[in-house]
């Protein structure tokens, strides 16, 4: 009995490990096909307002990564810009939308989440930093599918010398506007460049709020830390090398969250798998980013319900939720 339990454990290990590998291939697939669409049709770009015409490989990477707000804002880019054949009129409302979500950086590379706090959110805060040293690893078309197979860690390493502060999100130019927050010494400044409640990001709201929930970036000790940068930065740092550190950080990558998000099932994400995300952010170099959108956007109302902004009493557009 005892061989035959070990036989049948071996062989679900085999199935496991073979469904893994078919799914990282899978996921590198549409990388390349993706890849290939925009190197043999490539859609000129004039401006920010119109980056969302393109079809970039970052955009199949972010189908599958980080949090759900990373993914269902490139799903609706994807869907506005792919294949299209909509009136002007409609185009234009298209651009307009995902305007915050595609762009082109000042070096003509492809830039995704880098926008700046909407203006109704500053109040009397002046940002002075934007980061010009981002998306090295970046290009018109984005990353190669090779730098999504790389350890996000190796992101900040490879870059050292540069700049301080490197770290994916900069070198990606993905969520970029992660990078500028932490520039800036104000996490709130990543939360407020992105509008949940948009049409463009609001189906995955819900997602977000689950995966805020699971990872307790709900919970008033992070919330009372919104404000406080230091403080922020300094319980990310400790939730990465203590709660998260099972995850294998130092292994985490782009095509990791691809082949493993599911963020079309209404149930997910599971406690595994928002923490795997959590993860995966401290991999990419700043977990901060994400407990400050959290605590800014999200309250859990009832057992299994959360509010979004202004269905959370108290929320201010400029102070976020209250203390």
């Amino acid at each position: 009995p005892d061989q035959e339990a070990c036989l049948a454990t071996e062989e679900a290990w085999s199935e496991t490990e073979v469904e893994a590998v078919e799914e990282a291939e899978s996921a590198l697939l549409e990388v390349q096909l993706l890849q290939t669409k925009v190197q043999t049709r490539p859609v000129p770009l004039t401006s920010a307002s119109s980056a969302s015409a393109t079809a970039a490989p970052v955009e199949a990477a972010a189908l599958h990564s980080a949090s759900a707000l990373e993914q269902g804002a490139v799903s609706s880019a994807t869907k506005d810009t792919v294949g299209s054949n909509t009136s002007s009129a409609s185009a234009e409302n298209s651009s307009a939308s995902s305007e915050s979500i595609v762009s082109m950086d000042h070096n003509g590379h492809v830039c995704m989440l880098c926008g700046k706090p909407l203006p109704e959110r500053v109040g009397t805060r002046k940002y002075t930093e934007f980061r010009q040293d981002c998306g090295s690893r970046s290009s018109p078309t984005g990353p190669t599918a090779a730098d999504l197979t790389v350890p996000a860690v190796e992101f900040a390493r490879s870059e050292k010398g540069s700049e301080p502060g490197m770290n994916g999100f900069c070198a990606l130019n993905f969520a970029k506007s992660c990078a500028d927050a932490a520039a800036n010494r104000d996490y709130l400044y990543w939360p407020k460049s992105l509008d949940l409640a948009s049409k463009a990001m609001s189906a995955n709201a819900p997602w977000d709020a689950r995966y805020c929930n699971l990872n307790g970036f709900l919970h008033k000790d992070v919330v009372r830390l919104q404000h406080n940068f230091t403080g922020m930065r300094e319980k990310a740092h400790d939730l990465c090398s203590t709660k998260y550190a099972k995850h294998g950080i130092e292994k985490l990558t782009f095509l990791d969250m691809m082949s493993k998000s599911r963020y079309d099932d209404k149930d997910a994400p599971t406690l595994q798998e928002a923490e795997l995300l959590a993860a995966w952010n401290c991999a990419m170099g700043d977990l901060g980013c994400d407990m400050a959108m959290c605590a800014y956007s999200f309250c859990q109302k009832r057992e299994g319900e959360f509010g979004l902004y202004g269905e959370c009493a108290g929320w201010d557009p400029v102070d976020g939720m209250p203390m």
